[in-house]
């Protein structure tokens, strides 16, 4: 067995290469460099790639391969795998814009402060929050933020107002004016890397805006169409006058809105963390609630949207007034799902005003006033409107006989088929009936209808004393018959083809006329011919 012996190697005789260069001196070259500068140097350009992988790579997170098979990899298991296969490299580099961007960009990496600082206070780090951020702030996120702004739409990005299962929502500030005040903003960025929230599907299928529908195979393609959802619902709402916050920008997943709160950077409280107690407040919830069965009919007839998450946490409050927030899951009012949704915001609405002890309104009331077509839309019609349905009530004995009535009624209209078209109704020959018995009110899709098919026909008198009477029935059914038919009759079908002789022989003879007075006023063919040549030659003289 043969054992390696140490050689010493003089140093005037240096060993060398197959191609003439000194090993020697390329060893004592690299041994004069400093370790920190070759760590440095391969930390940044890992970085490098890195950075051009996360944020300019609009496909999927994985890296993927380089498109070889299992069995190849195993036979050139000892071989050196190029970083790229094609060894064919570009005349000039197309990563020169890229390269700009990213050096020009990099200067606002200090205006991204993530921790939780208001105006007035000093910053103090926390690990808690790098640990929540890491969920949607990846270097693409942070990227987009780069260029916000640096275009000037935000100045600076704060830390969390508030943490979602779909997204994140961070203060921001912004100086429109250079000797203004700041002016603050919130920015929500939907979250990429954890998805939590699974179940958005059902709110996207089925609406016309998205006839794509969702891609499950695609996350990032799932989160940029939902951001673009939200955007849309919020731009209807604030056109609509219905306080919500004001949609700014949208770039992929990151959204830009108005900030619901003060001056300092503190944002409105949910309905769920609002302080309403003392004197009058059982007023003001009553208030309160008159005034969000008004925001719902009108998202419904004025933005043609239902909320489909509307509670007490998607509710916030300030001054006695109510803004509504988070619209990412709305659809509109001919989506297959908008009664359900309809349905369940009333419920979470309805208990939850009830356990603050409001007098509600039972949920098939406040149903029929928001998907009612007519009726007002703006104040003070719509809180006149609620107080009618308060006066109309039925009277009950005692509180406990009402409560219990409500309950009841609720549960009923709740487990309720409500259908959304005429062609989902169940059983149409006995809502037919119920319609020509005059009870058309007591369907609860009567809306779905023409109002004189559900109010009811006018009572027939017949005169007992006449005796004519049965005879002037059967005239009256006969001229009803006749009129039905001639009602019915089809027409002369349209078209040359299905003229009569006479219509056609005073068509052509018009034809003939107009086209003998067209002959008068037209040029000669040789007038024509010498006015061209004129044109002609005078262009050439020009050339």
């Amino acid at each position: 067995m043969a054992t390696d012996t140490p050689t010493t190697i003089p140093p005037e005789n240096p060993p060398q290469s197959s191609n003439g260069n000194m090993v020697g001196e390329s060893v004592t070259r690299e041994s004069f460099q400093e370790p920190s500068d070759i760590a440095s140097r391969a930390s940044t350009i890992e970085q490098e790639d890195s950075d051009l992988d996360s944020v300019f790579d609009e496909g999927e997170d994985g890296y993927g391969g380089w498109g070889l098979d299992e069995e190849w990899e195993v036979r050139n298991f000892n071989r050196q795998v190029p970083l790229h296969p094609n060894q064919q490299k570009p005349a000039a580099n197309t990563f020169a814009s890229v390269d700009d961007q990213i050096a020009a960009l990099s200067k606002h990496a200090a205006k991204i402060r993530l921790d939780d600082v208001k105006e007035g206070q000093d910053r103090v780090k926390d690990k808690a929050d790098r640990a929540t951020n890491d969920q949607v702030l990846d270097p693409k996120t942070r990227m987009i933020l780069y260029q916000m702004i640096n275009r000037g739409v935000v100045s600076e990005v704060h830390g969390a107002i508030s943490t979602g299962k779909e997204a994140n929502v961070y203060g921001a500030v912004a100086y429109p004016d250079v000797n203004g005040p700041p002016v603050q903003r919130a920015i929500k960025v939907y979250k990429t890397a954890i998805l939590s929230f699974k179940d958005r599907e059902r709110y996207i299928t089925g609406e016309h805006r998205f006839k794509s529908g969702a891609d499950k195979g695609n996350s990032r393609k799932m989160v940029r169409l939902w951001a673009e959802k939200e955007f849309r619902n919020l731009r209807r709402i604030y056109a609509a006058a219905i306080p919500c916050p004001e949609p700014i920008q949208l770039k992929l997943h990151v959204l830009v809105m108005g900030f619901l709160g003060d001056k300092k950077g503190y944002a409105f409280p949910r309905l769920r963390d609002a302080s309403i107690n003392g004197e009058g407040s059982d007023r003001l919830w009553r208030q309160l609630y008159i005034q969000l069965m008004g925001i719902m009919r009108r998202l419904y007839q004025v933005c043609k949207l239902v909320h489909a998450d509307l509670s007490e946490y998607n509710i916030l409050y300030n001054d006695k007034r109510l803004y509504i927030i988070d619209v990412s899951q709305s659809v509109e009012h001919d989506h297959p799902r908008s009664l359900e949704f309809l349905r369940m915001d009333i419920k979470n609405t309805g208990d939850y005003f009830r356990r603050e002890g409001v007098d509600t309104l039972p949920d098939r009331t406040i149903f029929e006033f928001i998907t009612d077509p007519e009726g007002a839309v703006e104040e003070p019609g719509l809180s006149e409107a609620i107080e009618q349905l308060y006066a109309s009530r039925p009277p009950f004995d005692s509180d406990e006989a009402a409560a219990a009535e409500l309950e009841i009624d609720n549960e009923v209209f709740r487990n309720q088929y409500i259908p959304q078209t005429l062609e989902q109704v169940y059983d149409i020959e006995k809502d037919a009936q119920a319609i020509g018995q005059g009870e058309g009110e007591k369907l609860v899709y009567r809306n779905l209808l023409a109002d004189q098919v559900v109010s009811k026909p006018p009572s027939k008198s017949l005169s007992s004393e006449d005796g004519s009477a049965e005879g002037a029935t059967l005239d009256s059914d006969d001229e009803s018959e006749s009129d039905g038919e001639s009602r019915f009759e089809k027409g002369r079908p349209r078209g040359k083809r299905f003229e009569d002789k006479d219509e056609k022989k005073l068509r052509k003879h018009a034809v003939k006329e107009a086209q003998a007075e067209r002959r008068k006023t037209k040029l000669p063919k040789y007038a024509k011919k010498r006015i061209i040549a004129l044109t002609s030659k005078k262009h050439k003289n020009k050339k």
